[in-house]
């Protein structure tokens, strides 16, 4: 009886998840889309589907991106996008944002697809990613104490919300003192990182994968989103000759290919890495014209 009523409770606060209780629940809530945004936290993050949506007067664009320890591309990635895409999709719009850090491995065989690491986290352990409520999520992958939903929703105050269209919003200080210490910090992750870090030719397959099953549905626009000088310089180093072979697949894949690197000194970040969401505003109109142009 006892172990009943802890259920109960465990269920109902299961019920309360939403876009407050962590970064990730309600991309595994959400129904199948026809329209997306993918990629790693700089898309999730900077990319944001109102503004698009309101500039290419639709409404079914939707962030399925995660991090670029979740959702690199390869098989796992392309397996949850298939999962998530409406099979009766044929005008969508797909913003694949692309960066060497999301084609590269850490193994010292960047091609062997049993040591991705993407492969023990929730999008290779989680079977559904349409599920209200997705118990499966909650119980497997939730990574905080469940008391937190309850604390979270009901007496929010915090840094990041998860909205409805997947768009993770951040809301952290931008006063100078309070940027240099993360942009200090995440260059020094980042840093240690570029050792282990090596280009995956079986990730960019996957990538060149992923591209033609999308264009089954729809319309693709590849996307390198902009990072600051410290930060590009250190993307860069992992693949040079990374926009070449980006050009190249543009032209092969017939999908127009927007590259934002160049424009970097224009935007605000909130780690050096990460649009702050103003600057996001900005980038997402831009893709949005972007994809005007082509239509």
């Amino acid at each position: 009886m006892f172990l009943m009523f802890l259920s109960l409770i465990a269920i109902g606060i299961f019920l309360l998840a939403d876009g407050n209780s962590d970064s990730y629940y309600t991309n595994f809530t959400s129904s199948k889309q026809s329209s997306l945004i993918l990629g790693t936290s700089k898309a999730a993050q900077g990319l944001q589907p109102a503004v698009i949506n309101g500039i290419l007067n639709r409404s079914d664009v939707n962030n399925f991106a995660f991090t670029v320890a979740h959702s690199p591309y390869g098989p796992v990635y392309l397996e949850a996008i298939k999962k998530k895409i409406d099979r009766n999709t044929k005008d969508g719009i797909f913003i694949v944002t692309v960066d060497p850090y999301s084609v590269s491995s850490r193994h010292k065989d960047a091609n062997d697809v049993g040591l991705f690491r993407e492969n023990d986290k929730f999008l290779a352990t989680v079977s559904s990613v349409t599920s209200n409520p997705n118990f499966e999520y909650l119980y497997q992958e939730y990574s905080y104490p469940y008391i937190y939903i309850l604390t979270k929703k009901f007496d929010y105050i915090d840094d990041d919300f998860l909205h409805p269209d997947g768009w993770n919003e951040v809301n952290i200080s931008m006063k100078q003192k309070d940027f240099e210490v993360r942009n200090k910090s995440k260059i020094k992750s980042y840093k240690k990182l570029l050792k282990v870090y090596k280009f995956s030719d079986k990730r960019y397959e996957y990538f060149e994968k992923t591209i033609s099953f999308l264009k089954e549905y729809g319309k693709v626009y590849l996307v390198r989103l902009p990072v600051s000088t410290e930060f590009l310089e250190m993307e860069n180093s992992v693949y040079p000759e990374f926009d070449s072979k980006l050009s190249n697949t543009s032209s092969e894949f017939n999908v127009p290919f927007l590259d934002l690197t160049k424009e970097y000194i224009v935007y605000k970040y909130t780690d050096g890495n990460h649009l702050y969401k103003t600057s996001g505003t900005e980038v997402s109109e831009k893709i949005a014209k972007f994809i005007l142009n082509y239509k």
